[in-house]
């Protein structure tokens, strides 16, 4: 007999556990709250300037290997650009441009290579970077969990000019946060991801279209396609338990009764809300991070590459998309409530220093922020997230805050809804 699952939340979790579920011939019923799929992660089009935007650039890397199987099983792998090897530009002020790349040598000598060359700092500083390269395979994350990223980098003599100008680029692009408020553990993790992990695992994925058009439509198809429901704009208000098992699904429409598992795929302060008091799960308190997104529309774009990375600046990195840019300001929590005013003359002082890039020839800003982009994986919360099993029977929980062992990513989204997948599978 056909399995019943109800999924509730549309996002990068909620689509992976549904694709996945329904590739083995569960009924799949997809329930979400918005007009739309891709929870933090959609494109939409900006009516007054005619541009397909996303809500804030998203970039996927070599590593991401739930991501790129999840894109694959869909039919959506083509609608990304995928680096041959790692190749970013970054940016002092003076438009004074820094490669840093990946050579076409044997791994891991091109990416030894390419540090060696990356003068974005002296030659002193990249020896010192490439000695904690060296140090990386025999390090034990577990001997890092009470120490932060800054205090972890003090104590192998990383150099403040490294910190700015490497490690703080990459834990801030990867974290969300400060390196004062990270857990080095869970960097240590990252960093082993990115460069263990042979060449691939280092180069840069991004979308070719508006993130909708790159995965949230090959998603629905292939969700539809194999017997699977998708329902948007319908929130589910409440979760009916009785004798440790959901009974019932209130959406704001209908109730739901016929089903045998219910995978949540909605944020951690989404799901309490929705559950009454004696079997509400044991979530910690998250404290999250921003990212605000600006797009700019300008009279002539001489901006020449994709993206760039920007040095000891409030902005993190530009994306050129052609007919815009697309500035990204990560750990914005400072600048996020600031008035829209405020956070325009920051990025046109930057702009103006960094890119050269006189504000008269900014014609239009689209500012875009996401309040609780991501929570902070600080070492007083990693290991509270909670498992994806529960002590309700039938319902079983994704997202990128549960404990995947990866930080708030689409990575750890993707895995979510995957493992939460195979323990359905598991317990039929």
């Amino acid at each position: 007999m056909q399995k019943k699952v109800i999924v509730i939340g549309g996002g990068f979790a909620g689509l992976s556990a549904a694709a996945y579920l329904t590739s083995k011939k569960y009924k799949v019923t997809l329930l979400e709250a918005s007009p739309k799929l891709g929870g933090r992660a959609y494109s939409f089009l900006d009516k007054e300037t005619n541009s397909i935007i996303d809500n804030g650039q998203h970039i996927l890397m070599g590593c991401y290997y739930y991501t790129l199987e999840f894109l694959s099983l869909i039919g959506a792998k083509e609608n990304f650009s995928i680096q041959k090897r790692l190749e970013v530009n970054f940016v002092k002020e003076g438009f004074r441009v820094f490669p840093l790349k990946g050579f076409p040598f044997i791994y891991p000598i091109n990416l030894m290579v390419g540090l060696l060359k990356y003068d974005a700092i002296g030659l002193a500083d990249r020896l010192s970077l490439l000695k904690v390269f060296f140090m990386l395979p025999f390090l034990s994350h577990y001997r890092f969990s009470n120490i932060n990223i800054k205090e972890w980098l003090e104590k192998e003599n990383q150099s403040q000019n490294v910190q700015d100008a490497f490690w703080g680029i990459l834990a801030v692009g990867a974290l969300n946060t400060s390196m004062q408020k990270a857990s080095a553990k869970i960097f240590i993790d990252i960093l082993k991801q990115i460069f263990l992990k042979g060449n691939k695992a280092a180069t840069i994925v991004l979308p070719k279209y508006g993130l909708s058009e790159s995965y949230c439509k090959n998603a629905e198809e292939y969700i539809g396609k194999n017997g699977g429901e998708i329902i948007l704009s319908e929130p589910v208000e409440k979760i009916v338990i009785s004798e440790d098992k959901v009974t019932e699904i209130h959406s704001s429409k209908k109730v739901f009764l016929d089903f045998d598992y219910v995978v949540s795929a909605i944020p951690a302060f989404a799901l309490n809300r929705i559950i009454d008091d004696e079997n509400r799960i044991n979530i910690p308190d998250f404290k999250y991070s921003s990212i605000l997104n600006i797009h700019l529309w300008l009279k002539e774009n001489k901006i020449p590459e994709v993206f760039f990375g920007l040095i000891n600046s409030p902005l993190h990195w530009v994306f050129n998309k052609g007919t815009h840019l697309n500035i990204v300001i990560s750990d914005a929590n400072e600048l996020v409530n600031k008035s829209d005013e405020d956070k325009i003359k920051v990025v046109k002082d930057e702009m103006k220093k960094f890119f050269l890039l006189d504000s008269e020839l900014i014609t239009g800003y689209k500012i875009i922020k996401e309040k609780r982009a991501t929570f902070i994986p600080s070492n007083d919360i990693l290991d509270k997230r909670p498992s994806q099993r529960t002590q309700i029977k039938n319902l079983v929980l994704a997202g990128d805050w549960v404990d995947t062992g990866l930080p708030s990513t689409i990575e750890s989204a993707v895995k979510s809804g995957k493992v939460a997948a195979d323990l359905i599978i598991s317990r039929s």
